[in-house]
């Protein structure tokens, strides 16, 4: 018994012992975590303090400005045109059903008055005239024999009736073989020739040739959009220059003013198109030289002027942006003449206010 108890006792003391043992190695490891993990925190940046936002400064805004000016402005139409013939005749048949049988003539051909320009077919018209002219001999003829033979007078007025209806026979022949031809009217040149060839019908005053006279000319100025010759009245005078000569014109035709059958023809060349007679033409223009011409719509000699680049417009506002020293405000203005770069101010601005350029 009393070894037992020895024994036991032994036991006891050794797991105390081992228990001592494992608290101390463990109090060995945290105290060397301790030691590594101070160094370490030493080595750490110091947390710095939160500094405040720097103030930024808006950036200054350059404006394009220009002042409000006293000036003279114009507005006014100008550009390069091209010498057409003035007087251009249409040639056409006044009655339909024909054939065409031949067209003599091209664009650009020089003819003289009186050359047949078209033909139409006439059928057995040849032929006929020559029998009748026949006729005609033959009639002359029997007369010539009743007088020789003493003839009473009613043989002999039969025979100068016979005479005469061969004779309107042949009149009205020639007259349809004249009518089968179109001749030049002047000494000029072809400027339209149709589509008509050898066999098609023709309608009655359709047009087939027209002819020019070179020794009359015009100037022909086309605008890039109709709007540019809104303003632009017959009657208008014009400054024209040609081969380094300065003359004078007048407007003589505006898209407005060209009958409604030669827009047909061509709605894209009339509808923007103005016609001007010049007056005392140099020696030496030709159709096709070109020229140079400005008309003067509107003009003002001392004008409140501002560029047209400065004008803005908004729901019907007319209106500019104006640089007071370092304000911008707007101000409503009424406009007057607006040329090409130029708008004259009515109301709203005062001589010397800067206004923003667009």
């Amino acid at each position: 018994m009393s070894m037992l108890w020895r024994m036991v006792k032994l036991s006891k003391m050794k797991k105390k012992h081992l228990v001592n043992e494992i608290k101390s190695k463990r109090n060995i490891v945290v105290f060397l975590l301790i030691i590594l993990i101070l160094p370490a925190c030493s080595l750490l940046p110091k947390e710095e303090e939160a500094l405040a936002p720097p103030l930024v400064e808006p950036a200054q805004i350059d404006y394009e400005t220009n002042e409000a000016t006293i000036k003279e402005i114009v507005k006014r139409v100008n550009g390069v045109g091209n010498m057409i013939p003035s007087e251009q005749q249409n040639l056409f048949y006044a009655e339909s059903g024909g054939r065409i049988d031949e067209v003599h003539v091209k664009v650009g051909d020089q003819v003289e008055e009186g050359q047949v320009l078209v033909e139409m077919e006439t059928g057995n018209l040849g032929f006929d005239i020559q029998q009748a002219q026949i006729d005609l001999k033959k009639a002359n003829l029997h007369l010539e024999q009743l007088q020789e033979q003493g003839a009473d007078t009613f043989q002999v007025a039969i025979a100068k009736l016979d005479i005469q209806s061969v004779e309107i026979r042949l009149v009205q022949m020639r007259q349809q073989v004249a009518a089968a031809k179109l001749v030049s009217p002047i000494n000029g040149f072809i400027t339209f020739v149709g589509e008509k060839v050898r066999g098609d019908y023709v309608d009655a005053f359709e047009d087939l040739i027209q002819v020019a006279d070179p020794a009359k000319l015009q100037l022909l100025y086309t605008a890039t959009s109709p709007r540019d010759l809104n303003e632009v009245n017959v009657g208008m005078p014009v400054d024209v220059t040609i081969l380094g000569t300065e003359v004078k014109g007048e407007v003589v035709q505006t898209p407005s003013d060209v009958p409604v059958d030669l827009i047909e023809l061509n709605p894209d060349l009339y509808q923007r198109s103005l016609t001007i007679n010049v007056e005392e033409l140099p020696e030496g223009v030709e159709v096709g030289d070109v020229a140079d011409f400005e008309i003067i719509l509107q003009k003002k000699d001392e004008a409140l002027t501002i560029p047209r680049s400065a004008l803005r417009s908004a729901f019907g506002r007319e209106y500019v942006h104006v640089l007071d020293g370092e304000t911008k405000r707007e101000v409503d203005i009424e406009k007057g003449i607006v040329s090409a770069t130029e708008v004259e101010v009515l109301k709203g601005l005062e001589e010397g206010d800067r206004v923003i350029l667009k």
